[in-house]
C-alpha cells in the first residue's frame, strides 16, 4: 500500500539518509535536503515544491561520489501546515542510465548496511 494517496507503489529499496539536493525547474532553482533516497527517486524536504508532474533536473551530492545529475518529475508534494512533519516533494527519476541506476542502488544498499550497524 502506498504511503501517500496517489503515490506509485515503491519499486526499489530506499534509505532514510540526508543528502544535499539541488532542484531546477523552468520556474526556479533551489536546494534542500533529500531525506529519503532510492534508485528510483528522492524525497526533498522543502517549502518550494513545483506542481505535480513538473519536469525537474536533480543534482545529488552523494557521500563518497561526485555530483550525480538526473532528470525527474515531481510525483507528489506535501505543503507545510498543521500536522505536517516534513513538507516537500517526492521526485521520481526519469530514465537514468544503467550506470547511474546501479550506482544509486549500491549507494542505498551501503547506507542501509551502515545504518544497521550504527
Amino acid at each position: 500500500m502506498p504511503e501517500k494517496p496517489g503515490t506509485p507503489t515503491r519499486r526499489s529499496a530506499r534509505v532514510h539518509h540526508e543528502v544535499m539536493v539541488g532542484v531546477t525547474s523552468e520556474q526556479k532553482t533551489f536546494s534542500g535536503w533529500g531525506t529519503n533516497l532510492s534508485a528510483g527517486g528522492v524525497f526533498v524536504n522543502s517549502h518550494h515544491a513545483p506542481p505535480i508532474g513538473t519536469r525537474v533536473q536533480v543534482l545529488l551530492q552523494l557521500p563518497g561520489h561526485s555530483e550525480c545529475k538526473l532528470n525527474g518529475r515531481v510525483a507528489w508534494a506535501q505543503a507545510s501546515g498543521p500536522g505536517v512533519d516534513e513538507p516537500g516533494m517526492g521526485i521520481e527519476f526519469i530514465e537514468p542510465d544503467d550506470a547511474t541506476r546501479q550506482m544509486l542502488g549500491e549507494m542505498v544498499e551501503k547506507l542501509q548496511q551502515d545504518l544497521a550497524r550504527a
